[in-house]
């Protein structure tokens, strides 16, 4: 079964000449932003043909390995472990640094910021997961993992939140009052590390994927431990993207296959929509 018919290429953004870390949509899809290992940051507008033109392209010290972008606030993670918070114009045509938080010793992995609690949420390689306060950067707290930190999923409810390490292990924490936090448990089922992280808040599910060529469906929400293992590609799995509206997950793997799989089925069922690569 195939969505809407075969998949069709709409656009392609050429430009980074080195790996590329993240991809995010500005609001009202007007614009995306993407950050590369060749160091730079790069925006791209939606011209009224529906392809994407540069922008802006800043290129900085050190190589981009993360973004997290709310309300034209753009906070980017270095090689170096430093975050640095920016402030795109609504022209999207110009950005201006607001402020740099020396958050971990080596590379940041992951980073969510929350502009209702307004807060910043970075993991790194350096296994710790450190979590700020916008308004005057400082640091609210750490949380030390068993190995280096890859990737952050959060719940906005109920600040709840699980961090990817190398070993395979997701750790799950509880913010609780900003500055505290419980540790709840860990959740041991990959072989490999945890690449990607992300949580559906409707069905209290949280996906993940692995250098092991494998997603779980973790159902965190009823409290019971279950989880579904879901196998189809032949390498790794890199990436993860999730269309809560129609339950679809899109899954990236090295071996250059994007698989999407439906979670509209009924429990303990998962079946693949379509393969493309």
């Amino acid at each position: 079964m195939v969505i809407g018919g075969s998949p069709a290429l709409v656009s392609q953004l050429v430009g980074h000449t080195n790996t590329v870390n993240k991809v995010l949509l500005v609001p009202n899809d007007t614009a995306i932003v993407s950050v590369s290992d060749d160091r730079t940051l790069r925006v791209w507008i939606k011209r009224s043909s529906g392809d994407y033109w540069p922008s802006i392209c800043q290129t900085l010290e050190w190589c981009v390995s993360c973004l997290a972008l709310e309300n034209f606030h753009l906070f980017v993670g270095l090689e170096s472990g430093t975050v640095n918070h920016y402030k795109i114009t609504e022209d999207l045509n110009r950005i201006t640094l607001l402020r740099i938080y020396n958050s971990h010793e080596m590379r940041v992995t992951d980073l969510i910021y929350d502009s209702k609690r307004d807060w910043l949420l970075s993991v790194g390689k350096d296994k710790h997961f450190h979590w700020y306060t916008g308004e005057t950067g400082r640091r609210l707290g750490s949380y030390v993992a068993s190995a280096a930190c890859t990737c952050l999923a959060f719940d906005l409810i109920s600040n709840f939140v699980f961090i990817g390490d190398y070993s395979g292990a997701i750790h799950m924490v509880k913010l609780d009052n900003g500055e505290e936090f419980k540790f709840i448990t860990s959740l041991i089922g990959h072989a490999g590390s945890i690449r990607a992280l992300t949580w559906d808040p409707e069905k209290q599910i949280l996906i993940s994927c692995s250098t092991d060529k494998s997603l779980f469906l973790w159902f965190i929400g009823e409290g019971k431990g279950t989880a579904i293992q879901l196998n189809h590609h032949r390498e790794r799995v890199n990436s993860l993207a999730y269309c809560p509206n129609e339950r679809l997950i899109f899954s990236f793997g090295s071996d250059k296959k994007m698989v999407v799989w439906n979670l509209r089925t009924e429990r303990n069922q998962v079946f693949i929509l379509l393969i493309l690569g």
